[in-house]
Parts: C-alpha cells; sequence; structure tokens
C-alpha cells in the first residue's frame, strides 16, 4: 500500500490534521465503519513508527480484519471508503478556514430556512469580518459582490420598488473581474515566455484599455498587475522608455501595497517584477542586477518570499547569484548561513553546500568549492551540469590532470544520456570540447 493514493495523502498531513483527522474519522455522523476506524489506527501507526514493511497489504489487511482470510477487494473497498472519508475532512478543514464563506454558507441556509431575522442578524456580521480582513485582493472584491448579492436575493421579494444596492454589488464583481483577468495574464505570458505556448484571453484588450483610461486604477488589486502586465507588454513591443515607467511604478505599488495581499500573492507579484528584471538583463541592461536583488531582498526582509515558512532552493540560488554578480559578498555569505534554515529539510543540506560552492568558486576558493561539490547529490538535472562545470575549472586551475580527464569522459557522457536539454546541450559540449583541447596544449608545454 505504500503507493496508494491514501497513504500518499496520509503522509502529507501536518502533526495537527492527523489530530483533527483522527476525530473526524471516528465521528459516527461521517463514518459508522469499525473496519475504516481500524484501518486508520493502523495506518497512523504504520507510516509513524513502524517499518515500510509494515505496509504491505497483507499485513494491513491482517490488523484491520483480524483472522480473516486476505481478500484484495475487501481491503480496496475499505482503502477507498477512508479516502473519501480524508477528503470530506481536506474539503470541510479548508472551508472552515475560510471565515467569510463559511459565513456565506450559513446565510444561505438561514435565507432558504426563512430564518430572516437571523439572517439579517449573520450578514451583518458577515460584512463587518470582510471589512475587517486586511487583504484588499480580487478574492476579497468577489466576497464582497458574493454577500451583496445573497443579501439583495433576501431584499427583493420584500421590497420590489425603492433602492437597491446593485450598482455597488456590480462594482465589486468588475473589480474582481479585472483583477483576475490581469492576474491570469501574467502568469500566461510568464509561460508563453518560458514555452512558446501562444494564449488568447477574451476582452483582455478592453480591460487594458478601461484601465489606461484611469478606470480602476486607483484599486491597489488592479493597478499591479496592470503595471506587472504593461511592463513585460512594452518591453516586448521594444518600448523601453513606456516599459520601464510602468516597472517603476509598480516598485513603487509593491511597496506600498504589499501588506493588502496574502503572502502567496504578493510572492507572485515579486517574483513578476524579477523576471522583468532578469528579462532586461539578457539583454544585456546590467543595472537590473542590482533591481532584482533589491526586490528579493525587500521579499526577504517582509518574509512573503517564504512559503509555510519554506524559502524555495530556487529562490535561494537566485539571490546568492544576484549577490555575488553585485560583490555584496559578505552580505550573501550571511545569507547563505541565516537562510539555511528556511530550506526545505529534505533539499536542505545539498542546496546549501551547492550555493556555498558557487560562491567560494567565484572567489576562486577552488579547493572549497570542489569539497563541497563533491558532497552534493543533485537531482536537478542543470545544477548538476552547473556543477560539473565549476568542478572542470576547479581541477584544471588546481593542475589535477588525472581528475579532469575522468570528470571530461563522465561529462560527456552524463550530456548524452540527457534528453530536452535544449541549447544547454550545445554550449556544455562545447565547454568539454574547449577544456579538453586547452588541457591537452598544458600539458604539451
Amino acid at each position: 500500500m505504500q503507493k496508494s493514493n491514501l497513504v500518499v495523502y496520509l503522509k502529507r498531513l501536518s502533526k495537527r490534521d492527523w489530530r483533527e483527522f483522527r476525530k473526524f474519522s471516528h465521528s459516527p455522523y461521517y463514518n459508522q465503519r469499525n473496519d475504516a476506524i481500524r484501518l486508520f489506527e493502523y495506518l497512523d501507526d504504520a507510516i509513524h513508527n513502524l517499518k515500510p514493511t509494515a505496509l504491505h497489504r497483507e499485513l494491513v489487511f491482517k490488523h484491520v480484519f483480524l483472522n480473516e482470510t486476505f481478500n484484495e477487494i475487501k481491503l480496496r473497498h475499505t482503502t477507498s471508503f477512508l479516502l473519501k472519508i480524508l477528503k470530506k475532512y481536506l474539503s470541510q478543514s479548508e472551508l472552515e478556514n475560510d471565515i467569510i464563506q463559511s459565513h456565506l454558507s450559513l446565510c444561505k441556509s438561514l435565507r432558504k430556512k426563512g430564518l430572516g431575522v437571523f439572517f439579517e442578524k449573520e450578514i451583518a456580521n458577515a460584512h463587518q469580518l470582510l471589512e475587517n480582513e486586511s487583504q484588499r485582493n480580487s478574492k476579497y472584491y468577489f466576497q464582497k459582490y458574493q454577500l451583496g448579492m445573497e443579501e439583495a436575493i433576501y431584499t427583493m421579494p420584500q421590497r420590489r420598488s425603492g433602492d437597491m444596492n446593485f450598482q455597488s454589488i456590480a462594482d465589486q464583481l468588475t473589480i474582481s473581474y479585472i483583477s483576475s483577468v490581469l492576474r491570469l495574464s501574467c502568469n500566461m505570458q510568464s509561460h508563453q515566455t518560458m514555452s512558446g505556448q501562444v494564449y488568447d484571453l477574451n476582452l483582455l484588450h478592453e480591460v487594458l484599455q478601461l484601465i489606461a483610461s484611469g478606470t480602476y486604477l486607483e484599486v491597489p488589486a488592479v493597478a499591479l498587475y496592470f503595471r506587472c502586465y504593461s511592463a513585460i507588454e512594452n518591453l516586448e513591443k521594444n518600448e523601453i522608455e513606456r516599459s520601464e515607467s510602468h516597472f517603476e511604478q509598480l516598485k513603487l505599488l509593491i511597496d506600498r501595497h504589499w501588506t493588502l495581499f496574502p503572502a502567496s500573492e504578493i510572492r507572485d507579484i515579486y517574483l513578476f517584477a524579477v523576471n522583468y528584471c532578469i528579462k532586461r538583463l539578457n539583454a544585456g541592461d546590467r543595472g537590473f542586477i542590482r533591481e532584482a536583488f533589491e526586490l528579493l531582498r525587500a521579499g526577504l526582509k517582509n518574509e512573503t518570499l517564504l512559503e509555510e515558512g519554506i524559502l524555495s532552493s530556487f529562490t535561494y540560488k537566485n539571490i546568492t547569484r544576484l549577490g555575488v554578480a553585485l560583490a555584496e559578498n559578505d552580505w550573501v555569505e550571511q545569507f547563505l548561513e541565516d537562510y539555511k534554515k528556511y530550506l526545505h529539510p529534505r533539499e536542505r543540506e545539498n542546496t546549501w553546500r551547492y550555493n556555498l560552492a558557487f560562491f567560494y568558486f567565484q572567489q576562486q576558493k577552488y579547493k572549497w568549492a570542489m569539497r563541497l561539490l563533491l558532497q552534493t547529490e543533485f537531482k536537478d538535472v542543470l545544477n548538476n551540469l552547473d556543477a560539473r562545470r565549476m568542478l572542470l575549472k576547479s581541477y584544471f586551475e588546481l593542475g589535477e590532470y588525472n581528475a579532469l580527464d575522468s570528470l571530461l569522459d563522465s561529462f560527456s557522457r552524463y550530456i548524452h544520456r540527457q534528453k530536452d536539454l535544449g541549447y544547454h546541450r550545445e554550449n556544455y559540449l562545447n565547454l568539454i570540447r574547449f577544456v579538453k583541447k586547452n588541457n591537452s596544449c598544458r600539458r604539451e608545454k
């Protein structure tokens, strides 16, 4: 059962989830089957305390169904049933974490049951809770629209004539839609650059024209994505001055309004801005090394680059490289040490060693870099190629020619085994040929 969907799901649960799911799965409201409870208890013990062999299907069946003869179908049915309960728990806990959505569901139920007095009290509470929220992203405006519509549906039968709040409701929906369209456009724009896939988003042109005229530009949830999209769009049209104007506005908006967005969303906005800088760097505008570095450093300072307390290895690497390029060596060395603990535990040591090796390599401390690289395991192909590149130069500079010859052969074989390397394949093969040629010349001397 090691690879069963149920075990995969369970292994991703936090300690809190395990505690809460135990209560959930033992509740007769959700589960009245003792075999499912016994299966949960056994899997809890097997996943946390026992060896992987404890998850063999025959052993699991023996502990769940006691003295019965092994029956694959019976075990599969119980496993499937417990997985359904787990999905219900995950769905329920997600809903409970969204306070406004929970109140909206309550209000709908009260309205349908004709409990008008209670509905009015709860809808007022929901409005107040929403206004107390610090975030003002598209979700905020959509939930404001949902609450407004729910209130309108309740009020209309009682007020056939007279004022209704439909204009405000329409405005909230429009802002939510425009912000969502622009956010999606920024993601499409980013993916299109990497994949070459072409997208066409209906009404985007009309949305851009509407905002460019000044409408909704005072709303941060709209303005930030509009500046993101426009900076890249104008850059691709080679309208550099206009592109830079949008980028400067974007930086100001991020600095002023980052607290209005959930961490996951503002993190994406930071990365959109950094991607703009990378495009400028690729075009030869070296000044954007500093721009990208300062954006990432700001994201570190306000902790928006951390996802549930984790800094991605990709961001850790980018910050290191940008800092080294700017000769911010003291800062980078401290960063590597201070933020090591924020890397994911599964990749922490390898990521730290690889980036520290790069730091030493750039300072020509080849022995230090080699020692770290030889202790590092690489799952990412491009990082593996980069590490071999650093080892090549280190061996060459230190005159370790036998090790260099061995690495050149293994490096070449490794490249030929890899698929989908694109232009990297030829670049690295050219590097190998160049080093072989220079190594031969150096030995002849």
